[in-house]
């Protein structure tokens, strides 16, 4: 398992309730009940550190980024600010790395995005949508090029042979290589093509003094250990 063992980590006490949304399992980050996970402990400690008990709601991400534009929710994890609004947005609280990956038998060189297009492509659902307009304009452009909803599949494509390069988070990619089916051999060595920048998210709310305060908490948990001790617990490393 991706998940390492830690000492117990000695947190913040939760107060006042605030309803803060976030999208559907996405491991390690967000766990499948919502309530573990990477970023959720993250933002769950940053309240804590700041008086609030955070009370967090799953949902499909059209329907959360509705009900927070709705005023139906305090707080909206794992958002930029291309999403527009009127809200308040945090200071990056989690740093997404979204990066190219191959079989390093197959001595594969990615140097740039464009280079994709000699090679057939297993990407995350709506990749094309988020990852830029260069990447768009190779996605559409490209014959062998597919987007999947379940990520755990890329991984299946990539240790069987049956895709040349998939493209996702680093972190995503490490966990599911751990849950592969035992005829799939998910420590095959991969190599890892780092042609996308860094993708740091915010926390989005309709309330300035609340996100001002989640700021502090999260500065807070930076300074005195918390945040790191997250990391250690979920990807075994220090820092993203």
């Amino acid at each position: 398992m991706l998940l390492a063992s830690a000492a117990p980590l000695v947190f913040a006490q939760p107060g006042t309730p605030v309803r803060v949304g976030m999208g559907l399992s996405k491991p390690p980050y967000i766990l499948e009940s919502g309530k573990a996970g990477l970023e959720v402990e993250i933002a769950e400690q940053a309240f804590a550190a700041a008086g609030y008990q955070m009370n967090g709601l799953q949902f499909p991400p059209a329907r959360a980024l509705a009900m927070q534009r709705a005023g139906q929710l305090d707080a909206l994890l794992g958002v930029d600010e291309g999403i527009g609004g009127n809200n308040f947005f945090s200071a990056p609280y989690i740093t997404y790395y979204n990066v190219a990956v191959t079989l390093s038998s197959r001595n594969i060189r990615l140097r740039t995005i464009e280079d994709l297009s000699n090679y057939s492509v297993a990407a995350f659902q709506n990749a094309s949508v988020v990852l830029g307009a260069s990447f768009k304009a190779m996605a559409e452009r490209h014959a062998d090029y597919k987007e999947y909803p379940q990520q755990i599949i890329q991984n299946n494509l990539l240790f069987t042979s049956h895709v040349d390069v998939v493209i996702g988070d680093r972190l995503i990619f490490r966990y599911f290589s751990t849950q592969l089916i035992p005829k799939i051999d998910g420590n095959q060595p991969v190599t890892i093509h780092t042609i996308f920048p860094p993708n740091p998210r915010k926390v989005v709310f309709r309330d300035a003094e609340l996100r001002d305060r989640f700021n502090a908490g999260l500065r807070s948990i930076q300074a005195n250990g918390v945040y790191d001790a997250i990391l250690k617990k979920y990807a075994g490393i220090s820092k993203l």
